[in-house]
């Protein structure tokens, strides 16, 4: 509606707050938390072209709180995986670098994709059934 020619651009103080506000909020690094003995976790997969991510969550009474953030480039061959072949390498690595994590808590993954059931069918092979083998 702005780009018209007849739109009126009025910044309001309510605006000016909200950019304020905005601003803050880039500028400072999230503060991470610290899980307490035997909580639940919630880990959040993220999977784009070149690159894979995870985030571990905890979840408290003011809402969510970042625990662990990770990522990885994808190198060489692992910019031609299939989507499901990046979500469970998400996995994998999250799992690697968070040892320490899925030793010590419940951790419940969080992903848009079918991981679950793929991860589980009697007809994988290759990477997929290591990867399987070794998240089980």
């Amino acid at each position: 509606k702005l780009l018209r020619k007849e739109a009126a651009f009025e910044w309001t103080e309510e605006c000016e707050q909200a950019l304020q506000n905005l601003k803050k909020a880039l500028s400072e690094p999230p503060v991470l938390s610290r899980p307490s003995d035997g909580e639940v976790l919630y880990l959040y997969l993220a999977v784009a072209s070149e690159a894979v991510s995870a985030t571990l969550i905890r979840e408290t009474t003011e809402g969510q709180k970042p625990v662990y953030f990770t990522s990885k480039a994808l190198q060489g061959p692992e910019l031609r995986y299939q989507l499901i072949e990046k979500i469970a390498l998400a996995l994998i690595y999250a799992a690697r670098r968070l040892r320490h994590y899925f030793l010590a808590h419940t951790i419940i993954v969080r992903t848009d994709q079918p991981i679950k059931s793929l991860l589980g069918r009697p007809d994988m092979a290759g990477r997929m059934l290591k990867w399987s083998l070794e998240l089980s």
